[in-house]
């Protein structure tokens, strides 16, 4: 799974008024957010343990990149710029139906 990161913002605005401290918690909670399938949603322990002070939740925040929800934060806009848990469960299972029928199909020309 990738977490999608525009090529332009090194200059958005909102990145600039976070900041690169907070910028990097951003990132490297997309990243988890991405793996997890969480849609978004970062729990406030996973925030602490990615490295996460209080002044870059703000920054965030007060950026507008990030969502204050109960337990932990989401990320702002999430679905418009990355796909959804659904789908890319949807896209695996998908994967994994073309790799059973390519090792069939691999299986039937040994014989």
């Amino acid at each position: 799974m990738w977490f999608k990161v525009d090529d332009q913002i090194p200059f958005n605005p909102k990145v600039l008024q976070a900041g690169n401290k907070a910028m990097g918690l951003w990132v490297r909670a997309g990243a988890w957010s991405g793996s997890m399938l969480t849609d978004g949603y970062i729990p406030d322990d996973i925030v602490t343990a990615l490295g996460g002070k209080r002044e870059d939740t703000t920054r965030l925040l007060q950026a507008g990149l990030w969502d204050r929800e109960i337990g932990g934060y989401r990320f702002h806009d999430w679905a418009e710029y990355q796909p959804s848990s659904a789908k890319v469960k949807q896209e695996q299972a998908k994967a994994r139906k073309r790799m059973r029928e390519l090792r069939a199909n691999a299986d039937k020309n040994t014989d």
